[in-house]
């Protein structure tokens, strides 16, 4: 498990050490800048050419987001591999910043379906680096205060939180403003802010999490294997898009086979002791709680997107809010819950609740949420309010599981494989888009009911699974 060294000495503000406000900031720019393509591709890719857009079905819209969300995500497989034995995290939250430039510069002056391919490969490769290197930092200064590590978890996430919710509102008014070409330039332009916000305070950032020694990094085949596995992967699967392979199943298997190896290593390999597997055994209810909970979640972003567009009431005081803005609510309850959730814990300490009642909760909530939206979807159009009401419920639900997990995936890696493990995590939250990219071909936007009916079912089943683990297996097992 990672070790944690008090250090009184530690500057901190409002009780959290300094250096990770600079993380929580970059952070806050990329997210804004991420969310804002995000939200905008998930138009463009099924939005009529007259309104600017490539118009190809719904579904493929879906899939092709829920791919390149989850292939993301897969990726901190490579960049925490890069990031612990080789660059750094340091290193890695820069070149991820510059590459995520290029990738928004991209589709911003190469529309059409070239621009997009070519634009989404590099916003494949950047994601998957700022998001290990940035965990991997808040990680390295929060190892000082371990009593306070989920609440600097949880304002690094509130950060993220920050970024999603500006990108999301802001994309919708830039799109029906100036079109989707001014929102990816507009993505560029924050992540470069961003990068320059980050600089001056690099070092003091960096100290806590220092690249590995030299005489320690890979070489040879050891160095170029991995990057030519990489980069092979990204070709086969760009390959397989052209040819009309739905890339999200591609990637759930591909997924799956690697979690299922990763964690057979961690159970066999002498490199790891009892105490190590032991730490492993204690987080698997929470990995598989992720892959199901963004499974569940990204329905905001895909499904949930589009029926804001098509069957939702938008209307607010005579005035139709673009569809992006309704979906940002999410966000924004983070943004509200996540300061107070994060005072919460950190005054409780350990008379908090336990993670496994935390996300037991949460997935009821999610459950019921699913099933309101199931039921107003049976009529012609919904309410805004109702999808309010479903989108600020998984906002809350976000700021509950998506910390805790990072915060918990950290705390029990084995020693030297905090990143490796954290993107363990990542992966659980690829598997679970990327499944829900395979379950978006059942989308039907005309009649939704029993496909959000079957997501509420989830809830409810991962909720009573995690408190079935908590009454049989204990509080060492299940926390």
């Amino acid at each position: 498990m990672s070790n944690v060294i008090p250090d009184s000495s530690v500057r901190t503000f409002a009780g959290l050490p300094r250096p990770l406000y600079p993380v929580t900031g970059f952070t806050t720019f990329d997210t804004i800048a991420q969310y804002c393509a995000q939200a905008l591709i998930t138009y463009y890719v099924y939005f009529a050419v007259s309104d600017g857009g490539l118009e190809l079905p719904p579904a493929q819209s879906i899939a092709i987001v829920s791919a390149w969300v989850a292939m993301s995500l897969l990726g901190t497989i490579f960049t925490s591999w890069l990031v612990d034995r080789v660059i750094g995290a340091g290193i890695g939250l820069r070149a991820g910043a510059l590459i995520s430039a290029a990738g928004y510069l991209t589709l911003a002056f190469a529309p059409g379906p070239v621009g997009l391919g070519v634009g989404l490969i590099l916003l494949t490769l950047s994601p998957a680096l700022t998001l290990v290197s940035e965990g991997t930092l808040t990680s390295g200064v929060m190892n000082g205060t371990a009593s306070r590590r989920e609440s600097g978890f949880t304002i690094f996430y509130l950060g993220s939180a920050l970024g999603a919710f500006v990108g999301f509102t802001a994309s919708g008014f830039i799109q029906e403003a100036w079109g989707f070409q001014a929102g990816f330039l507009v993505a560029a332009a924050v992540i470069l802010l961003g990068f320059f916000f980050y600089l001056p305070f690099r070092r003091a950032v960096e100290a806590n999490s220092p690249p590995p020694p030299a005489e320690e990094r890979p070489r040879g085949l050891a160095l170029a294997l991995p990057i030519a596995a990489a980069v092979m992967a990204t070709v086969a699967l760009s390959v397989m898009v052209a040819h009309g392979i739905n890339p999200s199943t591609v990637i759930a298997v591909g997924t799956g086979v690697y979690v299922v190896a990763i964690l057979t290593r961690y159970f066999t390999s002498s490199a790891f002791t009892a105490r190590d597997r032991k730490g492993i055994v204690r987080y698997l209810p929470f990995f598989v709680a992720t892959v199901a909970f963004n499974l569940i979640f990204q329905q905001i972003y895909t499904t949930i997107a589009i029926f804001s567009d098509v069957r939702t009431d938008r209307f607010l005081f005579g005035v139709e809010l673009p569809p992006a803005t309704v979906v940002g609510l999410a966000p924004l309850c983070v943004v509200v819950a996540a300061p107070i959730l994060a005072a919460v814990w950190a005054k409780l300490g350990d008379r908090q609740p336990t993670l496994s009642v935390k996300f037991i909760f949460t997935f009821a909530c999610c459950g019921l949420a699913m099933g309101l939206l199931a039921a107003s979807s049976a009529q012609p159009m919904t309410p805004m309010l109702v999808l309010a009401i479903v989108v600020l419920v998984f906002g809350v639900a976000d700021v509950v599981v998506s910390p805790s997990g990072m915060s918990l995936a950290t705390e029990l890696a084995p020693a030297g494989n905090e990143s490796r493990m954290l993107s363990l995590h990542y992966v659980g939250i690829s598997l679970g888009i990327s499944l829900a990219g395979v379950g978006g071909d059942l989308f039907d936007a005309d009649d939704p009911s029993v496909y959000f009916a079957a997501f509420s079912g989830l809830g409810f089943v991962v909720a009573a699974g995690m408190l079935i683990a908590r009454l049989t297996l204990g509080r060492k097992v299940a926390p």
